[in-house]
């Protein structure tokens, strides 16, 4: 425990928040979990089946399910679309995270694949929705079926853009399966997650996932936030031959987001090569801070 508690002060040391200040805004009004990519297991875990607003999270199911689409043959990545009306107007409700596109304008799957993935652009969103399907509505079915599949029981979406929407939930245990899934199923294309930059009409865009450029082992994958749902982030980092994915939602700010994935994500890091010598997964956070605070 002693050992714990050294990583905890390692961690707080020079922040302006206090730990505890984190674990409230976090766990309070989202949740977490961790998932070993070899054992499917959980390393830990806090209200993961909370029903939560996803966000843009919900991007990681239009990625899966246009990467099943390109896998059966269905599109290819070099196919090019056509934005509608449809993506025109939703490309106008983020006036800071947009790429401006009017009716007409043409992107291919890979760039409208990778602009979801790397910018979460809403319009590259609805391209792909409608590329798959007749219309984003149906395209919406599409994802709750495959949900269904994918054992996200505790999952309804309803656009395929993550803007808010009462009856569009989900929960941390049921965006891990989907992260998890992502990685077994479409293995080949799993590099996409990592990707750091977007380019569109010879213009680099920079990724705004911090946990990607600055956590050691990052591999992705995704970040979502609305006024609603709060801060979220589904992670995947490899360290030593150990791959785990993590979800944290509704957190207050991109900070206490970023710091908290990556604080569990050591710990579970931990938890895994010391052989549970700390029994993190029996730990909770609250337990954590009260382990930090009597030393």
């Amino acid at each position: 425990m002693k050992f714990v508690a050294l990583i905890l002060a390692i961690y707080i040391y020079g922040f302006s928040y206090s730990f505890a200040q984190i674990i409230d805004s976090c766990s309070k009004s989202g949740s977490l979990i961790v998932i070993d990519e070899s054992s499917h297991k959980i390393v830990f875990e806090n209200n993961s089946d909370k029903l939560v607003y996803p966000a843009s999270l919900v991007k990681l199911m239009i990625a899966y399910l246009t990467l099943e689409a390109i896998q059966n043959k269905k599109i290819s990545f070099e196919k090019n679309i056509i934005f509608s009306p449809r993506a025109e107007e939703i490309s106008k409700i983020n006036k800071y995270n947009t790429l401006s596109i009017k009716v007409g304008d043409k992107i291919s799957v890979e760039n409208a694949l990778t602009g979801l993935i790397v910018k979460s652009y809403n319009e590259t969103a609805i391209a792909l929705a409608e590329t798959i399907s007749d219309n984003e509505w149906y395209f919406v079915r599409l994802m709750n079926k495959k949900a269904l599949e994918l054992g996200m029981i505790n999952t309804s979406f309803r656009n395929a853009s993550g803007l808010h929407e009462e009856g569009q939930y989900t929960t941390a245990s049921d965006l891990a399966r989907l992260a998890l899934r992502l990685k077994i199923d479409f293995p080949s294309y799993y590099g996409l997650f990592s990707e750091k930059e977007f380019f569109y009409k010879n213009v680099s865009l920079k990724s705004n996932n911090r946990f990607l450029l600055e956590y050691d082992g990052a591999e992705g994958m995704k970040t979502g936030f609305t006024l609603a749902s709060g801060y979220n982030l589904v992670a995947s980092a490899k360290k030593n031959d150990h791959r785990l994915f993590s979800v944290v939602t509704g957190c207050k700010n991109s900070f206490q987001r970023d710091f908290l994935t990556k604080f569990i994500l050591d710990l579970s890091f931990l938890e895994i090569e010391q052989n549970n010598k700390f029994y993190f997964k029996k730990i909770s956070l609250k337990r954590l801070d009260e382990i930090y605070n009597n030393q």
